[in-house]
């Protein structure tokens, strides 16, 4: 059997069902195709920032949102090493407000009854087993479903499938500037937390340990604690007393789980790395974690995904009334304007997930940023509202070098150590911005993609 649509989207989490809602709010007609049935968890940090609530608002899913119960958090406390601030999150125009969490296997079940309700065909429980060429570009997908084999035909794959996505896989979409992670990430939910009137998403980093904290879902509180890969074996001893030693260590978090019981299972990701995909070919293209993923540390993904599928809509829907060349084009540029936008983000996602305490040049920029009332640049940083580069810039951060070389009392023998090979990174990054690195050739080259 083979069923035609305009669009097919592999993934229906939270880059894929967004952008198929858009897609058939316009007109088009999509089939969102996933290998699993809602409701059903995954693996995330569940948070994400105000830019993403606005998204979620504009998508007209902002009520279902406030149903779960999470809190639409309005402040943000922050400490790095010695820096320590706490900061009402910056609002926009059609901002609702700074940061939530929704536990997935309640905010992707809102997201694709979205996509249903804008008309787009959910194939749930549905296995991509390959794609369908058309003189050498991706015309669709093969799917097994029930245990019947089914073709479905489309000008456009999206591949939002996720970090291990098949449909990069089967096109052969080639990983560059990969990382890997200095730090696992373990975390839970915790009922009768004292969050207050105002509660804060909390993030702490400090030395080795660095923990992410917010209200979440149905009352729940979520803690995520990230230390370095050096205390892995010590967590795999003593999992539960490791991960409530790590937890209680940050005193904002310590008081709102005072009187607070942890429910339900401890979630952990051990190891991952940090990539971009290329992100579109002939007949496809990649959207959220399937084409670019970024260190958890920074909390950005859920925000990221939705970011991209916004911008991703309206690329498609002017693209598919033209020619296959003109829309393959449109495409490419909209992966041109994904990188540039996703790779400052990603080397500050870097820094944030490394070993070990922060640069004493950076912790100095965000104090001079506090003492000058710009920490807002800042957290905009943090919600992807402005770019590192904006508000970290090279002459802050030898201002800053300067200042501490000046201090008296500073190790001014540390400093320098600690300092040039900061420089050198950064032009290295800069070098790997304009010529990306590519893993090895020996990845195959797919249908749709240039030999």
């Amino acid at each position: 059997m083979t069923e035609r649509f305009d669009v097919v989207v592999v993934g229906a989490r939270c880059a894929g069902s967004p952008l198929a809602a858009l897609l058939a709010r316009r007109g088009l007609r999509v089939a969102v195709v996933d290998r699993v049935t809602f409701p059903r968890d995954t693996l995330s940090t569940h948070i994400f920032q105000t830019q993403a609530l606005a998204i979620l608002e504009r998508l007209g899913v902002a009520d279902e949102i406030r149903a779960t119960g999470a809190d639409l958090v309005g402040r943000v406390d922050f400490r790095l090493e010695d820096l320590h601030f706490t900061r009402v999150f910056p609002q926009r125009p059609g901002d609702i407000g700074g940061c939530t969490s929704v536990r997935r296997y309640l905010l992707d079940p809102i997201l694709a009854d979205a996509a249903a309700e804008a008309g787009a065909d959910l194939l749930m429980g549905a296995r991509v087993t390959g794609v369908v060429e058309d003189g050498g570009r991706v015309a669709g997908v093969r799917i097994e479903r029930n245990g019947s084999d089914s073709v479905v035909e489309a000008r456009v794959v999206v591949g939002a499938d996720g970090r291990n996505s098949a449909i990069a896989s089967l096109v052969g979409a080639r990983k560059y500037n990969v990382t890997a992670n200095e730090r696992f990430a373990y975390w839970s939910f915790f009922e009768d937390a004292e969050c207050g009137e105002d509660p804060a998403l909390v993030v702490h980093r400090w030395q080795d340990w660095f923990i992410l904290a917010v209200p979440s879902d149905s009352g729940l509180y979520q803690v995520v604690v990230l230390p370095a890969l050096s205390q892995l074996p010590r967590f795999r001893a003593d999992l539960e007393g490791s991960y409530i030693e790590h937890a209680l260590n940050c005193e904002p978090v310590a008081e709102v789980l005072s009187k607070a019981r942890r429910v339900g299972k401890i979630f952990g990701a051990l190891r991952w790395e940090c990539f971009f995909r290329q992100p579109s070919g002939g007949g496809w293209v990649l959207l959220g974690d399937a084409g670019h993923f970024k260190d958890p540390c920074a909390g950005q993904g859920i925000q990221d995904a939705l970011r991209q599928a916004e911008a991703l809509a309206p690329v498609i829907a002017r693209g598919i009334e033209g020619s296959n060349d003109a829309l393959d084009r449109a495409l490419a540029e909209w992966g041109r304007w994904r990188d540039k936008d996703a790779v400052g983000h990603y080397w500050f996602a870097q820094d944030m997930g490394k070993e070990g305490p922060a640069p004493a040049a950076l912790c100095e920029v965000g104090q001079w940023l506090l003492e000058h009332e710009r920490i807002d640049g800042l957290v905009d940083v943090m919600c992807h509202r402005a770019l590192p580069s904006e508000i970290i810039t090279p002459p802050r951060i030898m201002t800053a070098f300067l200042r501490l070389l000046a201090r008296p009392g500073s190790d001014r023998r540390a400093l320098v150590r600690e300092f040039f090979p900061l420089v050198a990174e950064n032009i290295h990054r800069q070098q790997l911005n304009q010529r990306p690195q590519y893993v090895s050739a020996e990845v195959a080259t797919g249908p749709g993609m240039p030999a």
